[in-house]
């Protein structure tokens, strides 16, 4: 199961007049995100394999699907989709026969047949949101490149995932399983805010040595973390750490590498890590980002190792990162 987000949630009613048509901004958004998806896995991930998801988009009125298809009328980069418009009455159907209301929520999920859908409010809905501090354009486009990342991480990943809620893991809970199980426990917070300074640390770091011996004490304060309160019936939630900070991190790297391209987000380093950030609520995605940043500082040939049938995870990629061989400026 690939862990989804949902931003917000607005449940959008009224009567369709207009014939739905996946045309104008609808088809202009999605063909350009996804392009923009293959030049990033072209100049960064270089995936062998790279997955083309069964896709469903929608805006206040329309729905729209897009299907994997040689012969398709929507070309992106290796992806050829089939399209198709239809509207909707608020809620959303799924290709796993799951409805969704049509709010601003964006994520990824298995299919029964061993592939993976990806579903998202178009950047309209975003725009509606006036509580959101942020550049609307900027984060539609996030959340893009976030959750498409969790489709390309489907094949090595799901099964992990899924292992692990079968064998008691709160499912319900997603990737934030670990702050819901013990962000209430005395003492778990301080000990996360202390190795979170750390792990941001290493990407602020002036020298490799410097970003070597924050990630070391990074590492070291998270196993303490671990094997302090992971323990008895809770002993999986180590795992689960390891595999939702590396399926958040990554999925937040791939956001600020967008921002931070002057053809992309054109933020500056420190402006994009605020902007993933955001309140900083989340900790799979706060810490996973950072963890994330001081890998691909120390070892940015990370990528070829993190996609794929067998794919390393966060704590395998950090510890390979401490490896001074393997590091360069």
């Amino acid at each position: 199961m690939l862990v989804s987000i949902v931003l917000a949630s607005m449940l959008v009613t009224g009567p369709v007049k207009d014939t739905c048509r996946f045309a104008g901004e609808a088809r202009n958004w999605t063909a350009g995100a996804l392009s923009t998806w293959d030049g990033f896995d072209r100049r960064r991930l270089k995936m062998v394999r790279p997955i083309s998801p069964v896709i469903t988009l929608f805006d206040d009125r329309c729905v729209y699907r897009l299907v994997p298809d040689p012969a398709g009328d929507l070309v992106a980069g290796p992806r050829r989709y089939r399209t198709a418009a239809e509207a909707h009455d608020g809620e959303i159907a799924l290709p796993d026969g799951q409805t969704v209301p049509a709010g601003r929520l964006a994520f990824a999920a298995p299919l029964s047949d061993g592939g993976v859908f990806f579903t998202m409010a178009l950047p309209s809905l975003w725009r509606a949101n006036t509580a959101e501090a942020r550049d609307p354009d900027r984060l539609a486009m996030v959340v893009f490149m976030h959750e498409f990342s969790h489709t390309q991480q489907a094949e090595g990943l799901n099964n992990r995932v899924d292992d692990l809620i079968a064998s008691g893991l709160d499912g319900d809970a997603g990737d934030d399983a670990v702050q819901a199980r013990f962000g209430g426990q005395a003492g778990y917070d301080a000990a996360f805010q202390t190795e979170l300074t750390a792990v941001y640390a290493v990407s602020e770091a002036p020298t490799l040595s410097d970003a070597r011996r924050h990630l070391s004490r990074s590492l070291e304060l998270i196993a303490a973390r671990r094997a302090r309160w992971f323990v008895g019936d809770a002993a999986l939630y180590a795992e689960a750490d390891d595999l939702f900070l590396t399926l958040e991190g990554i999925g937040n790297w791939a956001s600020w590498v967008w921002l931070t391209d002057p053809d992309g987000g054109r933020l500056s380093p420190a402006e994009a890590t605020a902007f993933v950030r955001g309140g900083r609520r989340w900790w799979s995605q706060d810490e996973g980002l950072g963890l994330m940043l001081a890998i691909d500082r120390l070892t940015p040939d990370w990528p070829v190792l993190a996609f794929g049938p067998d794919p390393l995870t966060i704590d395998g990629l950090a510890a390979r990162a401490l490896q001074p061989s393997r590091s360069s400026e």
